[in-house]
């Protein structure tokens, strides 16, 4: 699978782009990236911090017409392993974790964000559009309760934008063709990367704080966990809050 790259000064939101594109053109293979985002997102209702020049912040389109869409979720897991075994070969990969949904976390602080946007076709997905914000050059975060983190706080390193760009977006892709071949292999992989995994940890649901243990996500994406009882839990986003 060839990818095109296509680099914009400034845009509102690569996955916006993309998505206006779609309509016209065929967008399947397509890395967009900017020096800066005016409005860019993570989940939700949730902005996303970038100083200019500095980072990495694109989107990708990819044709995942192979993939049923009740089992979307396994792309929310392909993406982020992507990412992370690019990031292995100069991060200490024991404080290098995905955070459920699909954030990197490093040591406890967010290094990374995604936000996937698919459209359906009939009863099998269609096309992917996965927008992702890596912090990299940045020194100087607001205080959000993720608390950023970038490559070079981490390592005192500049890094070179674009190759690093081609680097994790050609890691994606080699993940979403194993999905392909052995779906159950991701998931695994996934899990042995899961931030919390079989750990005992507090986090909010409603208005209360619960000690949960994580036992694993079920085949549509959503949280397994249990409480000291023995009692089991399953939440979808937004359910459940991480206490960081």
């Amino acid at each position: 699978m060839s990818l095109v790259f296509s680099h914009l000064q400034t845009i509102d939101s690569t996955n916006a782009y993309l998505q206006r594109m779609q309509p016209e053109a065929d967008i399947r293979n397509l890395v967009v990236s900017t020096d800066e985002q005016t409005a860019g997102k993570g989940m939700g209702s949730n902005g996303w911090e970038s100083e200019a020049r500095k980072n990495l912040t694109f989107s990708l389109a990819l044709d995942m017409s192979f993939m049923p869409a009740e089992r979307q979720f396994l792309l929310s897991e392909a993406v982020p392993l992507g990412i992370v075994k690019v990031l292995d070969s100069f991060l200490s990969v024991e404080k290098l974790f995905i955070k459920w949904p699909n954030d990197i976390y490093y040591d406890g602080h967010k290094l990374a964000g995604i936000l996937i946007n698919s459209t359906i076709k009939a009863n099998m997905m269609n096309t992917s559009i996965i927008g992702i914000g890596l912090n990299v050059n940045q020194l100087n975060f607001h205080d959000w309760p993720t608390h950023p983190i970038s490559l070079k706080q981490i390592t005192g390193k500049d890094y070179e934008l674009q190759p690093l760009l081609e680097q994790i977006a050609e890691s994606i892709v080699a993940e979403v063709e194993r999905l392909k071949k052995n779906s159950p292999a991701i998931e695994q992989d996934y899990l042995s990367r899961l931030f919390r995994y079989r750990t005992w940890a507090d986090y909010w649901v409603g208005e209360k704080t619960l000690r949960l243990l994580m036992t694993g996500i079920d085949p549509f994406g959503r949280l397994l966990l249990v409480d000291e009882t023995n009692k089991p839990y399953c939440f979808d986003i937004k359910e459940i809050k991480f206490v960081l």
